[in-house]
């Protein structure tokens, strides 16, 4: 429990009365000759600020033992579907932020990779491996997820699959956070580990975060970057170049890529006509919002209703 209590002190940036939080959901999974897995989520009553963290802990190789990796994780969340009579199709189909029962969540996530494990990795390797090149010596560094560690860990925690595939799939995904884990090593610089300098301030990261909020909150209105910018007190240049290390796209891409999904939950779903899908997301020519519709989804919107 001291693991979860110290990785917890540095995610939540005030002190957490234990009555804070609730333990949720508990889940252990062991990958044959592989990795242990487990989740810890605790959901909260009242708003907590949470920074997402990771700590990396290595053992290196030492004469008749093998290096030794785990990668633990404690990242803001959410819950989805606590109705039992849920049917999950909401969530499954990538519309979590339409999930009605979902709560905020800390989630605590560790992946312990056995050492047999990572000696078959290094088996026909000659150069430096994994976190050798760092040190050779033991040690519990921590470090920021980077944003495909946390798409990542998102799958993780939300997915279908059982049994065999379960293992599988747990696998692959824990094998891609150890690759982005040894990425931000090899550069040698966690500071740059967004590629900006200034988002290693966290007063800066909140700024970028500001900014996608204020995108998704009004799709059906689209903002100038430079409106955007003076709203969360922050350089043009700075949002444009920030936002697309947080995010992995433009903000006229991410914006345009919402504002479709949403067009698209409101066609598919709630049944509306595409003219009226049109006027709600702003558009003041169907034949326009029919164009940028086909360029998200492959599909014109009349065509997505006939499906």
């Amino acid at each position: 429990m001291k693991e979860v209590q110290d990785i917890l002190a540095l995610a939540i940036r005030q002190p957490a009365m234990s009555d804070q939080l609730q333990l949720a959901e508990n889940d252990a999974v062991a990958v044959p000759d592989c990795l242990d897995f487990t989740l810890q989520r605790f959901t909260y009553d009242r708003p907590l600020p949470v920074e997402d963290v990771a700590m990396v802990v290595y053992q290196p190789a030492k004469r008749g033992q093998t290096a030794a990796i785990e990668l633990r994780y404690c990242v803001a969340g959410n819950k989805y579907c606590q109705n039992p009579g849920c049917t999950d199709q909401v969530c499954a189909g990538g519309h979590k932020d339409n999930c009605v029962q979902k709560s905020p969540s800390i989630d605590m996530i560790t992946v312990r990779f056995q050492p047999s494990f990572i000696q078959s990795l290094q088996k026909g390797s000659t150069n430096s491996t994994l976190f050798d090149m760092q040190s050779r010596k033991p040690f519990v560094k921590t470090i920021q997820p980077s944003t495909k560690s946390k798409e990542v860990l998102e799958q993780m925690v939300h997915h279908n699959y059982d049994g065999a595939l379960k293992n599988i799939f747990l696998q692959s995904k824990a094998l891609e956070l150890l690759l982005f884990s040894s990425d931000q090593f090899v550069q040698n610089d966690t500071d740059d580990r967004y590629g900006c300098r200034f988002l290693t301030q966290l007063e800066d990261r909140e700024k970028i975060e500001k900014a996608r909020d204020i995108l998704l909150e009004q799709l059906d209105a689209p903002i100038t970057i430079r409106d955007l910018a003076r709203r969360v007190a922050m350089n043009e240049c700075y949002l444009k170049k920030g936002f697309k290390a947080m995010y992995g796209t433009t903000i006229y891409d991410y914006f345009q890529k919402e504002r479709m999904e949403k067009a698209k939950s409101l066609l598919y779903e709630r049944g509306m006509s595409v003219s009226e899908v049109a006027i709600l997301m702003g558009y003041s020519c169907i034949s326009h919002f029919s164009t940028a519709f086909k360029k998200h989804t492959g599909l014109k919107p009349c065509e997505l209703l006939l499906r």
